[in-house]
């Protein structure tokens, strides 16, 4: 107040110089306050960047957890599969078009006790994905300076999504099963041997449709959880290097 006071009395006195300089100062005074704010702004993002790559990188971590207990779980399935199409369908091989698995299958151990449980125990992944959801309904997703970085990410949480989808569609599958098991009197908590599931596969075709189709999608949802796994742990070390850098 006391600036523009200054300056009606210059303007009045017809002092243009003074009434330059006062105009001078009063927007350097305004461009000054101006930087701060934005400077001040700056701070909190990159605050708040430091904290959502935190997150995220907490997210990607159970991700890589989920993945590869369900990676396990498709194994065990799957070997217990092969173990009956192995006697009652010898011909019958993996297909090609999936990516070959990179590990010896369990041995089948408890499995074998109970193969009607392992042949519908289908794995569904917990996905972790409530930090980059925040990014997005917050309109927050801007903090992330790296655009590289935030196209990953929202490739990679599209995947997880399309990963609901085949969940969904190995669920409808394995309802077959259990429709058939109740049909045919048989417990997803029966006991019975290797022998006596092979005989039943042999004297069966319904059932070993069944087996076939389970070995089917344990090595299906095997190859999507690695191909997630794998994407997982590229993201979390960039992740990692973008806090590194901050």
């Amino acid at each position: 107040m006391m600036r523009l006071r200054r300056v009606s009395k210059h303007v009045k006195d017809q002092n243009w110089a003074a009434v330059v300089l006062d105009f001078a100062i009063v927007v350097a005074g305004i461009l000054i306050a101006f930087q701060i704010t934005s400077w001040s702004e700056a701070r909190q993002d990159r605050r708040e960047e430091q904290r959502y790559l935190a997150e995220l990188a907490t997210n990607l971590k159970a991700d890589l957890t989920q993945a590869r207990a369900g990676q396990q779980v498709s194994l065990q399935r799957l070997s217990a599969a092969e173990a009956i199409l192995e006697e009652a369908a010898p011909g019958y091989d993996r297909l090609p078009f999936f990516a070959a698995i990179g590990e010896d299958l369990p041995p089948l151990g408890i499995v074998a006790d109970y193969p009607y449980a392992h042949l519908t125990s289908y794995y569904f992944m917990i996905i972790s994905s409530s930090t980059f959801e925040e990014l997005i309904q917050t309109g927050n997703i801007g903090v992330l300076s790296n655009r590289d970085l935030v196209m990953e990410l929202t490739d990679y949480y599209h995947r997880l999504d399309r990963q609901r989808g085949d969940d969904d569609l190995i669920l409808t599958q394995a309802e077959g099963m259990l429709d058939w098991a109740r049909e045919n009197g048989v417990g997803m908590g029966d006991r019975a041997t290797l022998e006596e599931t092979v005989s039943r596969a042999l004297t069966d075709d319904e059932f070993l449709g069944f087996v076939k189709m389970a070995g089917f999608l344990a090595n299906w949802q095997y190859d999507s959880l690695a191909g997630i796994e794998a994407e997982a742990e590229e993201l979390l070390a960039a992740v990692e290097a973008e806090l590194k850098d901050r």
